[in-house]
């Protein structure tokens, strides 16, 4: 680990409120410090010349499958795809096997997880009816976090489901509750579970088995529904919620509104449902099954209204692995098939193209995919900005790159599975990714090893 003082030198650095010309000066793990350009390279000095320097992406939504479903992906080969991707810091969700609904569990997995990991991450704690009693330890042992989903477990989730689920608005409220003593967000998956449920069964009794029949068993309204209940009774609970993959128009109006009333209340927003929509499916098919599922191209135009007003506040992508055995039995029958897609390697690239297009700014970039995600769940200002006394967590750009996605050199291991975005066309791209100082990927080749990275608890709490 390098101690000596070094320079960024040469690059554009993004802010949030703008790009400066400037080197930035670290000093082993740390930003200490900026300085005019001028200074010929030194040794040790890292050339950024005609680059941009912007904070690693925070991820605050991955399920890396690490410990329990690992010939999916794990946190080696996930990490991996998110150092190559721009990827310095992720969120794991509590789905791993056990899932994580105790202190106990969720100190043992970062441990586990310490040896694995290239990047640095942080893990979420699970809130569900079986285990309201346990919310504020997980908190004390270190969650970033709560998820929950607004429904009773799937068959699929296993005996532990009931340890992120909330099946009744009563449990709701008591989870949110004990969140609340905490001060950490509860992260929700907001969908009407009665209205899912039985709109899927009547479909498959009418014999539709395919891909769009999933959409239709999830419309609009069952998110718009659940996301006004669940506002509702956080506020109620004195809670800090923030809504997962938001998809819908509707359901962006009531997020809208309960902003405009000051009520605690963030949103997040997936590449999926900013840059593609259903049409995708007669493509992709099962590849592109997920839950909330690939929306109508107004919706994804309000989705990404929402992006540019501030109704969303951060990107996520949601990276949830499958293997093409799972996957494919869809093509027949779309039920057969589970939800979730990749994400995490594609996804800051995807974004960049937006960039180069015109359509965002790399400042309104590095605040939806950094910033507000290390203020909003306490990382700030340790990580998500580049400031003096940060960690050095920094991405190159080149936006003179072009390409496209290819999922058969990506880092995962079921990266066959990985087809929503495979060929689409990039402009700009990742020349190299460092955390707290170290290179972990350049041109597109991992350059660290398993056990860099580190579990990150959160820093302050606003209660």
């Amino acid at each position: 680990m390098p101690d000596a003082e070094r320079a960024i030198r040469g690059g554009k650095i993004v802010l949030a409120d703008g790009i400066v010309e400037a080197d930035m000066i670290l000093h082993g793990e740390i930003i200490v410090g900026f300085e005019p350009w001028g200074t010929p390279l030194q040794s040790g000095d890292i050339d950024a010349q005609g680059l941009f320097v912007m904070a690693g992406m925070i991820d605050p939504h991955v399920h890396m499958r690490d410990p329990g479903q690992a010939d999916k992906d794990d946190f080696v080969s996930g990490t991996a795809a998110a150092a190559i991707g721009g990827v310095t810091t992720v969120f794991d969700m509590p789905n791993t096997v056990p899932a994580v609904s105790t202190s106990a569990i969720l100190t043992s997995k970062a441990e586990y997880l310490q040896s694995r990991s290239l990047i640095d991450f942080a893990l979420y704690g699970g809130a569900g009816a079986s285990n309201l009693d346990t919310i504020v330890e997980q908190a004390d042992a270190g969650a970033v976090a709560f998820k929950s989903f607004m429904n009773a477990p799937a068959p699929s989730a296993g005996p532990d489901g009931l340890t992120r689920c909330l099946p009744d608005d009563y449990v709701f409220l008591l989870a949110m509750k004990r969140i609340a003593q905490t001060g950490r967000i509860g992260v929700l998956h907001a969908e009407n579970d009665v209205l899912c449920k039985s709109l899927a069964a009547s479909l498959r009794a009418q014999g539709r088995n395919d891909p769009a029949a999933h959409g239709e068993s999830r419309p609009n309204f069952a998110e718009e529904e659940a996301v006004s209940r669940a506002i509702l009774l956080a506020r109620e609970a004195d809670a800090r919620i923030s809504f997962a993959h938001i998809s819908t128009s509707g359901a962006l109006e009531r997020i809208r509104h309960a902003k405009r009333q000051g009520w605690r209340v963030t949103a997040e927003a997936c590449p999926h449902h900013l840059l593609l929509n259903e049409e995708v499916l007669l493509k992709v098919g099962p590849y592109g099954k997920i839950n909330p599922p690939l929306r109508s191209e107004s919706d994804r135009a309000a989705v990404w209204a929402a992006l540019l007003d501030g109704t969303i506040d951060f990107i996520g992508t949601d990276h949830a692995p499958y293997l093409v055995s799972e996957k494919d039995p869809g093509w027949s029958d779309i039920w057969q098939a589970p939800s979730g897609v990749h994400g995490i390697e594609s996804a800051l690239t995807v974004l960049i193209t937006e960039v180069v297009c015109g359509r965002l700014t790399l400042p309104q970039l590095t605040r939806l995919v950094s910033g507000n995600v290390a203020q909003l769940f306490g990382l700030a200002p340790r990580k998500g900005a580049l400031i003096e006394g940060a960690d050095a967590d920094f991405v190159l750009i080149d936006l003179s790159q072009r390409g496209n996605v290819d999922r058969n050199v990506m880092q995962s291991k079921s990266r066959d599975a990985a087809q929503l975005w495979d060929g689409r066309e990039t402009r700009g791209g990742i020349a190299a990714t460092y955390v707290r100082g170290r290179e972990v990927a350049r041109n597109g080749v991992v350059t660290a090893e398993p056990g860099y990275g580190r579990f990150i608890r959160p820093e302050r709490v606003s209660k």
